[in-house]
């Protein structure tokens, strides 16, 4: 019954300790995003085949999606769906680069 008892002490530190690693990694990468919630796609301009000029909703900046992580098409479709149909976004920019780094549909 004691060797049962400490197996399951053992797995329960071990799950206590990767929900910690898994908070603390999700915490870093998100220190360098800016998050816009519920917004609009307002211009999408094409700048290269693999580049596209983007502004949202009514901000006078300008952000930056790319192909170098493999899913722009992805995000690009959910940018365009907001530019054509109105349809609100959460898009992540990274700090200091204005590059768009994840596309999500708001909720």
């Amino acid at each position: 019954m004691n060797l049962r008892r400490g197996q399951l002490l053992k797995m329960g530190y071990l799950a206590l300790l990767v929900l910690l690693l898994h908070a603390c990694v999700s915490q870093k990468e998100n220190k360098n995003l800016t998050w816009y919630q519920h917004q609009v796609i307002e211009q999408l301009v094409p700048e290269t085949d693999s580049s596209y000029r983007v502004q949202i909703g009514i901000m006078a900046a300008t952000f930056w999606l790319d192909n170098q992580d493999g899913q722009l098409a992805k995000k690009l479709n959910l940018l365009q769906q907001s530019y054509t149909q109105r349809n609100k976004v959460d898009v992540a920019v990274q700090q200091g680069t204005n590059k768009i780094i994840r596309v999500t549909k708001s909720e």
